[in-house]
């Protein structure tokens, strides 16, 4: 019985607390005016979108993209550029896509290393030797700036590795909302033995993209 005349008391002390918080009592006989207030908040969440290749607009995708290039028997090391396959856009072409909503956004590329055929001895195939160009996309994404993003560097550094030299786009009113195109080509300026070069991860053919935003 002592517990439940408590518990009555405390809740008869805090009723009328409650009360003057949300409501308002006035009196009297001429015109009169009460007032209520509510207070409103709307959490927004940091975010930050990458998309290379094939992706789904503010969504995960796990598809990865293959870039080839096939060296004509004719032209090995002539210094003739090679075109790229495969990608998103075709022709060795992707979608590069970024939207961050909390300042500059940082653009590194990582390598493990040079492209190599996985045999002991052969010469490789130095990331300085694949070119980027980049520019815009056929058409724009309601809401993104559609002029193109400059490819951060390759590490062409022994050992791979994040790149030291990122691209940086810089946020208006606190929103990175940027997108374009990257198309590659194989420099072809060597002359190497048959084979494969990359594909896979273990003879350094996969460049993973990173996007930070504080």
């Amino acid at each position: 019985m002592k517990k439940l005349l408590v518990i009555a008391a405390v809740l008869g002390a805090v009723a009328p607390l409650a009360a003057q918080a949300e409501s308002n009592l006035v009196n009297g006989t001429g015109a009169l005016s009460a007032s209520a207030k509510l207070n409103f908040s709307i959490t927004v969440p940091k975010v930050l979108f990458l998309q290379v290749g094939t992706g789904t607009s503010n969504a995960n995708n796990a598809t990865v993209d293959n870039i080839s290039f096939a060296v004509p028997g004719g032209g090995v090391g002539n210094g003739t550029a090679v075109a790229g396959t495969g990608g998103d856009l075709t022709a060795g072409a992707v979608t590069v896509r970024v939207l961050g909503n909390n300042g500059t956004v940082t653009l590194v590329s990582g390598v493990s290393g040079p492209l190599s055929t996985g045999v002991a001895g052969n010469p490789t195939v130095p990331w300085s030797d694949i070119t980027v160009a980049s520019g815009a996309l056929a058409s724009t994404t309601p809401g993104f700036v559609n002029t193109g993003i400059a490819h951060p560097a390759f590490n062409l550094a022994a050992g791979g590795g994040a790149s030291t030299t990122g691209t940086t786009l810089t946020a208006t009113g606190g929103l990175v909302r940027q997108e374009g195109k990257w198309t590659f080509a194989y420099a072809n300026t060597a002359t190497l033995p048959a084979g494969t070069y990359g594909n896979t991860a273990g003879n350094n053919g996969v460049v993973t993209y990173t996007a930070t935003m504080p």
